[in-house]
């Protein structure tokens, strides 16, 4: 955890453009990693869908009923 300080107290020290400009990386890197998260999920879901574990439902009553079954 202090690594994690460490880092914070030294973008305290940058400028405000540098700050900035962090700011616009680090939105690039967590849009990125989301769009891999939910590739990833994709990927599983289709995976579940082919074994037969997946199910589509019709109407939110007959998911309902599912649940509550």
């Amino acid at each position: 955890m202090k690594k994690f300080a460490d880092i914070v107290e030294r973008v305290k020290d940058l400028s405000l453009e540098e700050k900035e400009d962090l700011h616009v990386i680090l939105d690039y890197i967590l849009a990125e990693e989301r769009r891999n998260e939910i590739l990833q999920h994709h990927k599983e879901s289709l995976g579940e869908l082919k074994s037969g574990k997946l199910k589509f439902y019709s109407s939110p009553g007959a998911l309902l009923k599912t649940i509550y079954s």
